[in-house]
């Protein structure tokens, strides 16, 4: 009988750059190596991916396949654990998961099950009829990790060299659930390869029986003070009395610092015209207009450390962003937070251009020292995607990480799974929709904005 332990399963991170998630893997590495060395005695194999394998959009997973299949394939090793830098594990009840699971041959890869009741837009809007009968389509839940046969990769890795069907998205948004589509193959395929093997004590919250579960993510101090961030939000003259409204009745009530940039001047809200014609999608050249604007402005305002692009239909708790930056470097210091998409990892034409960016719609945290960079990007068109050309700009010509926080969200509550929303304390929302902003915004965020209020009014006293 094949027993699971520190010789047969490799533990991958997941990792960020950022000194802040760069410390918190090596505190998870670090706690496993103790962790297994009490267990058998033995070090582990622990891998950072930004240190050890620190190639563009390894967060999508593809990229890591063919370097670890070279290096372990043919060795004692049978499992890899890839995980988060939050991603608590019990290894001693990993190893014993991972040896139930060596027990049943057709298990080939283990995890907390996900699956969506509708198609959504976070997934590419797809769905598979034809699992129906067998529960559905599932994914694995990644803040609690999820473990993969080592034959799996080698077999998905043979697939994605000779298949040119295997890659063909543009858009990387869950690598969880885009690892899924790529394991379970093609829609149109006359055989599909092994679904998740669900394993509950892969937890969603702590448990006595839990082999892993997500960490919440911590407030590194004191929350950073609201007004040394400025709140640029980006809206039109046809959303000034309903979008941009909600905002003042929402979030807005709770900062100091808030201007809205529209197509024309309205000093009731108030909103400043750009000088750039109003475009129905991308809204580059505007949201580089504001941008340097915004920079303008705060070199008069040395109090400021961050600024925070949002668009009207941003949704989000003031006390919660204050919470979050408390763990990362504002002022001077090159900065940007958000929720990471990517674009042509998931083509083999496009991969080795592919790159990362900070969709706008959770809301992107810019350092002041970011903003400054960022100044010299440009737009292909009035028109492209602000997001995707700031992001392609800040990778490859600024040389600029981008940091990801789970925590922003680019679409709505709904949209996303429970397990996914009830790991953390979210950030931010996008779209009005059913439920309406105002509904939103009280069932997620009010409680603790009111308490960025009473701050406020204790300091004025």
């Amino acid at each position: 009988m094949k027993t699971a332990g520190s010789k047969n399963v490799v533990f991958v991170i997941v990792s960020q750059p950022e000194p802040y998630h760069a410390s918190v893997a090596r505190r998870l590495k670090q706690d496993i190596q103790n962790q297994v060395s009490q267990i058998d005695k033995q070090a582990p194999t622990v891998h950072i991916t930004h240190e050890e394998f620190p190639v563009a959009g390894a967060w999508t997973i593809i990229p890591l396949l063919r370097p670890l299949v070279t290096q372990y394939k043919g060795s004692d090793v049978r499992w890899m654990f890839f995980m988060e830098p939050h991603t608590a594990v019990r290894c001693d009840k990993l190893f014993e998961a991972l040896s139930a699971a060596d027990k049943q041959e057709e298990t080939m890869w283990v995890g907390y099950p996900l699956s969506d009741d509708e198609p959504t837009i976070i997934h590419h809007f797809t769905f598979y009829e034809d699992l129906e009968e067998d529960g559905g389509f599932v994914y694995p839940h990644f803040a609690n990790g999820f473990a993969m046969r080592i034959e799996l990769m080698d077999r998905l890795l043979h697939q994605i060299e000779n298949d040119e069907r295997m890659l063909e998205a543009d858009f990387s948004i869950d690598p969880a659930f885009e690892l899924a589509q790529l394991v379970y193959g093609p829609k149109d395929s006359p055989g599909h390869g092994p679904l998740l093997t669900p394993d509950l004590s892969f937890c969603v919250v702590s448990g006595d029986n839990c082999a892993t579960y997500p960490r919440q993510f911590d407030i590194c101090g004191s929350p950073i003070p609201e007004d040394t961030i400025y709140f640029a939000v980006k809206t039109w003259s046809g959303f000034h009395a309903t979008r941009a409204r909600a905002v003042k009745k929402t979030w807005g009530r709770h900062v100091t610092h808030l201007q809205f940039f529209s197509d024309i001047d309205d000093p009731e809200l108030p909103a400043k015209a750009v000088g750039v014609p109003n475009t129905k999608t991308g809204h580059c050249l505007k949201t580089m207009t504001i941008l340097k604007e915004v920079v303008k402005r705060v070199e008069e305002m040395p109090h400021i450390k961050w600024i925070f692009l949002a668009d009207d239909d941003t949704i989000f708790g003031v006390q919660r962003l204050c919470e979050l930056l408390s763990c990362y470097r504002g002022g001077d210091d090159v900065t940007v937070l958000g929720e990471r998409y990517g674009y042509g990892y998931g083509k083999r034409e496009t991969a080795a251009k592919g790159y990362d960016y900070i969709t706008g719609g959770g809301g992107t945290a810019l350092s002041v020292g970011a903003a400054r960079a960022l100044r010299a990007c440009a737009c292909g068109a009035p028109s492209a995607p602000d997001d995707m050309a700031l992001g392609a700009c800040a990778m490859h010509r600024l040389n600029i990480s981008l940091t990801h926080s789970p925590l922003f969200h680019q679409a709505r509550p709904q949209d996303y799974a429970r397990e996914t929303l009830a790991r953390d304390r979210p950030v931010s929302f996008h779209r009005h929709s059913s439920p309406e902003p105002l509904r939103v915004y009280a069932a997620w965020f009010q409680h603790d904005d009111r308490a960025v209020r009473r701050r406020n009014h204790r300091d004025e006293l």
